[in-house]
């Protein structure tokens, strides 16, 4: 999904009182879209959960996007520690 497509999104939940947060893959155009809450993990596009068949680290990863909506005031782009196993390989 476009990631400036999900920032309207958010705005139109938050405008009616939801909460809510994204993950980008692509912080630069994130934040020039200006949502309230995101978390920016550092993926290969198509993967903002992180790889396939890793249910425990999708899982976690989930988990700290959702504790932006308790704890991050708005506007937050905080970048996450994780990352992708296969990309530090190639390094």
């Amino acid at each position: 999904m476009c990631h400036r497509s999900v920032g309207l999104v958010q705005d139109v939940l938050e405008r009616a009182g939801i909460a809510t947060a994204s993950v980008t893959l692509r912080p630069d155009i994130t934040a020039g879209v200006n949502v309230p809450r995101a978390a920016y993990v550092r993926f290969p596009l198509g993967n903002p959960f992180g790889e396939g068949c890793r249910p425990d680290h999708q899982r976690r990863i989930l988990e700290d996007v959702l504790a932006l909506v308790e704890s991050a005031q708005m506007p937050t782009l905080r970048e996450l520690p994780w990352r992708w196993r296969r990309m530090d390989a190639q390094l």
